[in-house]
């Protein structure tokens, strides 16, 4: 009997994203377990193993980790380790693997921390840099899914050219939206969707709206996501002095149903990985407007998919708004263009990308039809 590909995805308390990925490299004939932080419903065919990890900074959390990856690896001997998620990427290679096992680690965007020239920022960079440079020679290979974040990478010798490249996201499963459709609304419908922190632009997002309301437009402005910050800079007081102009929905399950009845999705981020709710709204022929950063543009291209803004500008995002609400026809071409350019940034052009890396470090070959990708 021959024995099937033995691939392995860790993630952390968000690893139920992976389920999709997963089945398709079922149905290509891999063995695929997910590790994850967090209990979810694991489909019957792919193994589901738990293990412990903390998000922030503690030394002692991070070496139980580790020697928890120790113990799985040794006994599970998967041939392929792929990392998702911050903690993971550094931790996983860190962790005992044996010589066979190749270890393929995903950036998914650099973060926070790269947000702020703040000293504590500074000192973050400083750590995350040390970290990824101890793990840089246990691993194979490192996707990252915007260029600037590999950019930074070879910059500081993380990778080579040779051990890296370019994998758009982590993949959109155009079916599940096939159920929904674009809805016609009474009055133009802006909406907002993420965690609300202020590097995601949040401020901006309220002042823009507050901005077009009170020069008469009359738009609805949606917000939905759960409140992760409690600063100066944002706090739930700061929220609700934006209520008049505002709806703020708090954190929803029903995204694609929110989004079908709207007409323009907002995500005036101060940088992404690769936005998967842009992705989303593309899905459903929404037109977006978003900053001009790593994770968005390849997503949405200045007045072809939406518009694109400066960061931190509330201004030139009020003055986006009412140009996309205001001219019907580019909006009707931005919507018909969303749609289009989101199918090369399916789950199964991921799901090929993947295969074919894997492929390729096992030594055999192996792909599925694809669209090709035209990012630009």
């Amino acid at each position: 009997m021959i024995r099937k590909t033995k691939v392995c995805l860790v993630g952390s308390e968000d690893a139920y994203k992976r389920i999709s990925l997963a089945n398709l490299l079922l149905k290509q004939g891999f063995e695929v377990a997910i590790m994850s932080s967090a209990p979810f419903e694991c489909p019957k065919d792919i193994r589901f193993i738990a293990y412990d990890l903390n998000r922030g900074l503690n030394l002692f959390s991070d070496i139980k980790t580790i020697l928890q990856y120790r113990r799985i690896f040794r006994r599970e001997k998967f041939d392929i380790v792929q990392t998702f998620d911050t903690k993971p990427a550094f931790l996983v290679p860190l962790s005992y693997i044996a010589s066979k096992t190749k270890v393929v680690r995903t950036v998914t965007g650099l973060g926070t921390i790269f947000m702020s020239d703040a000293l504590k920022y500074k000192i973050l960079r400083f750590v995350y840099t040390i970290l990824h440079s101890f793990a840089k020679n246990k691993v194979s290979h490192t996707t990252f899914q915007n260029e600037d974040d590999r950019s930074f990478f070879l910059r500081k010798n993380l990778v080579t050219l040779e051990n890296s490249s370019l994998i758009y996201g982590s993949g959109i499963d155009l079916d599940l939206f096939s159920e929904y459709s674009k809805k016609k609304t009474e009055v133009f419908t802006f909406i907002c969707v993420g965690r609300l922190v202020y590097e995601k632009g949040i401020i901006n997002y309220l002042e823009a709206a507050k901005s077009c309301i009170e020069s008469n437009h009359n738009y609805r402005f949606l917000l939905v996501g759960p409140l992760e910050e409690k600063s100066k800079k944002l706090n739930s007081e700061i929220l609700n002095t934006y209520s008049k102009y505002v709806e703020w929905l708090g954190p929803k399950s029903n995204i694609p149903e929110l989004l079908e009845n709207s007409d323009a999705f907002v995500l005036p981020t101060f940088r992404e990985g690769f936005s998967r709710v842009l992705l989303e709204a593309s899905a459903l022929s929404i037109p977006s407007i978003t900053s001009d950063v790593p994770g968005t543009r390849e997503i949405v291209r200045h007045e072809k998919e939406g518009l694109l803004t400066p960061v931190n500008d509330s201004v030139a995002l009020a003055k986006a708004m009412i140009q996309m609400a205001s001219n019907e026809s580019a909006y009707l071409s931005y919507a018909k263009n969303a749609r289009d350019h989101v199918k090369q940034f399916s789950l199964k052009n991921i799901a090929n990308a993947y295969i074919q890396l894997y492929s390729k470090l096992l030594g055999f070959n192996k792909s599925i039809k694809t669209i090709k990708p035209q990012y630009s």
